[in-house]
């Protein structure tokens, strides 16, 4: 009894420590698959275990309906390829006669692929008017699509830098997001006589 004991034991203690792999013969984890697979009521390890220094990940997203697409991000396969969610930024130097008006600026970023919103901007050259001094400069910056790409506008509308500082540059930092992720809400309201408003209806919930 004491020999089949020891070696029940010896067989369990390999089966826990062993790797399985499925459509290869060199699996890397306790679990590697290579190819399609379905699952359901995964339980993922505790801690999750970390990268090693000559791993990468992949990051992989299915999009609803109707595009059910699935895309997997990895940068190691394809660098210039971009993420769910995209951080761009443009510096802008403007006309030297006007220094700080930037009419139409094609960002070349596909209008129907990507979503683009202006997170944060900056203005190297402080701004004036020669009307009333107590004018306070509002900038006027816009993304906008048309023609199939996102055009950028930027400027202080009737102030601008004095003639004796240099030209302005712009600093446009754009979240750019992948629309098969991310969807774009559109709402016209009229507050009429009043001050004050709500929503017809709630555009998400």
């Amino acid at each position: 009894m004491t020999k089949i004991t020891s070696i029940i034991l010896l067989l369990g203690a390999v089966w826990i420590n062993a790797q399985v792999g499925i459509n290869t013969t060199k699996p890397e984890k306790e679990l590697t698959v290579n190819g399609t697979m379905k699952t359901s009521g995964m339980v993922f390890k505790k801690p999750m275990e970390k990268l090693g220094a000559d791993e990468n990940y992949t990051f992989i997203i299915k999009s609803p309906a109707p595009e059910n697409k699935i895309t997997a991000y990895n940068d190691s396969f394809v660098p210039n390829s971009p993420a769910p969610i995209n951080l761009v930024q443009f510096k802008i130097t403007c006309d030297p006669s006007d220094k700080d008006w930037v009419n139409q600026f094609d960002t070349k970023i596909n209008s129907n692929k990507f979503l683009v919103v202006i997170s944060s901007f900056g203005f190297t050259q402080p701004t004036r008017t020669y009307s009333a001094d107590w004018l306070t400069p509002m900038p006027q910056i816009f993304a906008y699509a048309d023609g199939g790409t996102w055009k950028l506008k930027a400027d202080y509308q009737g102030f601008s830098p004095d003639s004796s500082f240099p030209t302005g540059v712009w600093t446009l930092n754009l979240l750019v997001f992948d629309r098969s992720y991310a969807k774009d809400f559109n709402s016209t309201q009229d507050l009429r006589a009043s001050t004050t408003g709500s929503a017809a209806a709630p555009l998400i919930q």
